[in-house]
């Protein structure tokens, strides 16, 4: 087996269309975490998710396009990391239900794709929730 050694990304957290009270909460979170924080225009629908994670490579599209759903993707975290950045988001009421990991499979698709596909994903579960009796 060939080991793969690979950089390791920094700890980021974009988010796109966030209200400036929550963008307020979420970057005194992150930073008290150790996570980076960058907001990220609305016209971001044709970039590249590796490109708004600041990913070696990527580059910003020529193509601007809307994305108008409220969005937070994750890049360079741990577990550990996640798991304290979503409990302090509860705690702090801070509530984006369209949330992303940077993946190997997502870091080419553009934003809106990620847009779209979150949004199903989040539909999907919230009935779910309600045919079993949870939501």
């Amino acid at each position: 087996m060939k080991a793969r050694v690979t950089a390791a990304l920094p700890k980021l957290a974009a988010g796109i269309n966030v209200g400036e009270e929550k963008e307020a909460a979420i970057m005194r979170i992150t930073e008290a975490l150790g996570i980076g924080y960058k907001s990220v225009d609305d016209d971001c629908g044709s970039d590249t998710v590796g490109y708004i994670c600041g990913l070696k490579g990527y580059e910003k599209s020529e193509e601007r396009s809307g994305v108008s759903a409220e969005i937070l993707i994750l890049s360079g975290l741990d577990r550990n990391d996640m798991n304290s950045l979503l409990e302090k988001l509860r705690a702090e009421k801070v509530s984006i239900p369209l949330k992303a990991m940077l993946t190997p499979h997502n870091r080419d698709w553009k934003v809106s794709a990620l847009a779209d596909e979150l949004a199903k994903e989040h539909e999907y579960m919230t009935n779910m929730g309600k045919r079993d009796g949870n939501g």
